[in-house]
């Protein structure tokens, strides 16, 4: 559809059919189609250990093919992320069995109409001041109560699966791993002690990428450290299936300040939000057609799609819509296949 990758709709070998093979393999059932090729991989273990590295996508590996031989001679199957292939989106995909568009976490920086202004999910901040929103007075998360999720490790429990959770330090608080050595020490630890199914994330190599570029020294770095931590874990685990995997990948890119165009921001009612390569607009009424017309001269590499478009294509995914899901995605929605990103 409009000359975008075919690999942002597939849905047969995706994070969520990732997820649904492990809700069926510990009795639960699925809300999609599981994979069947996972689901052959999975048979016939009692313990299985995800390990998510954060961005080390197949082209983000590929890069440093020495370095990452053991990740590279152990692939089994290659699965596309969601769109838009980011965390936010990805993660909470793969951690609910539900698309974005059911479970409402589609972006960085989602507009609330309630709010009055785009928030990011994640940190929970006002995305154009950086201010701290404490709406709840008690510590939790506006978007956790706005559109909340129940995660795997829940269902896997209801039916009675010893499942768990970890997140990186700091985002798991302060008893979290601290590196990759500790990542392996508490998965071998939760195992040893009757633990069927462990969900470790770390926020690396991304966080590298970002700040150092996708083929920097510092990116190479932290794939050594994979490598070496992945290849002891297995070592020392013969009895756990270990699958490791990324959210999404990533590429180095051009930043696009949307603010040169006066005549393109003159269209919009809102500030530009979700994602910069994947980016929701919200245009006047009477501007819908003028903003159509400069956006695909402005930028040809990107696809410009209508919201009707969105719905029709089910560009964030399958199954039934979340309540706020089309609070999200303005009027139009414009996808990257090029290098550039847009910002404001």
């Amino acid at each position: 559809m409009k000359n975008l990758p075919s690999e942002i709709f597939d849905r047969e070998k995706s994070l969520v059919g990732f997820s649904s093979s492990l809700l069926k393999h510990f009795h639960v059932e699925p809300f999609h189609q599981s994979d069947p090729e996972i689901d052959s991989l999975l048979e016939g273990h009692r313990k299985v250990c995800v390990f998510l590295f954060d961005g080390a996508g197949k082209y983000n590996i590929s890069l440093f093919p020495w370095t990452n031989k053991y990740l590279l001679s152990h692939q089994k199957c290659v699965i596309s992320s969601t769109n838009p292939p980011t965390t936010v989106a990805a993660t909470n995909a793969f951690l609910t069995g539900k698309w974005p568009k059911e479970n409402g976490w589609i972006g960085w920086s989602q507009y609330i109409p309630s709010l009055h202004f785009p928030l990011c999910v994640f940190l929970d901040t006002n995305d154009l001041t950086g201010e701290k929103v404490d709406f709840y007075h008690d510590g939790s998360h506006f978007f956790d109560h706005y559109c909340p999720l129940r995660k795997i490790d829940i269902l896997m429990k209801e039916k009675g699966v010893n499942a768990k959770l970890e997140y990186l330090y700091p985002l798991g608080g302060e008893k979290a791993p601290k590196d990759y050595k500790e990542m392996a020490q508490h998965a071998t630890s939760f195992f040893k002690n009757g633990g069927e199914f462990l969900y470790s994330y770390t926020p690396h190599p991304d966080k590298e990428m970002h700040q150092y570029g996708v083929k920097s020294l510092f990116v190479w770095n932290e794939f050594r450290k994979i490598n070496k931590m992945v290849r002891q874990f297995v070592r020392e685990n013969p009895d756990v299936l270990l699958i490791t995997m990324a959210d999404h990948g990533l590429i180095d890119v051009r930043y696009q300040d949307i603010a040169l165009h006066p005549d393109l921001l003159d269209c919009l009612s809102l500030p530009i939000s979700l994602e910069g390569r994947n980016a929701a607009f919200f245009v006047k009424k009477s501007k819908k057609e003028e903003f159509s017309s400069l956006f695909m001269r402005y930028y040809p590499d990107f696809v410009l799609l209508s919201k009707e478009e969105v719905l029709e294509e089910n560009v964030f995914g399958l199954g039934e819509e979340n309540p706020h899901f089309q609070e999200f995605i303005g009027d139009f929605i414009a996808i990257a296949i090029g290098k550039n990103v847009l910002w404001n």
